[in-house]
């Protein structure tokens, strides 16, 4: 009360509350100002997202045709040199683990949006 030369503990009180509101307005405001960044920038990453969804699809049909022609022929038989096998096989790998995680990700929100697992 000193410092702002407040005379009675109603104007002290006042004061409080008009400070309380000012800082509120602040926080919302600021909370509007994160929540049109968060949008702008997830509206920027949407592109992106489905590129790499198409990607991850269409490695997944090259390794389906690239099983297929596995099973016609034989791993003995294929006419793919040692060092070219190893990549591919942790591309599939890679590819199956990130297929994995999408799909517990969309049951998990799945889930989420139900109202719990077991609703």
């Amino acid at each position: 009360m000193d410092q702002r030369e407040l005379k009675t503990l109603s104007a002290a009180l006042k004061t409080l509350m008009e400070e309380h509101q000012q800082l509120s307005q602040q926080v919302t405001q600021q909370q509007h100002l994160v929540n049109e960044i968060v949008q702008g920038i997830v509206a920027q990453l949407k592109p992106a997202e489905k590129k790499v969804t198409m990607t991850d699809r269409n490695v997944m049909v090259l390794l389906k045709l690239f099983d297929g022609v596995v099973v016609q022929n034989g791993w003995d038989n294929l006419p793919i040199p040692d060092d070219t096998m190893k990549p591919t096989t942790v591309a599939r790998q890679i590819v199956s683990d990130q297929i994995k995680t999408d799909d517990i990700h969309r049951q998990t929100n799945q889930a989420h949006h139900r109202g719990g697992a077991n609703a």
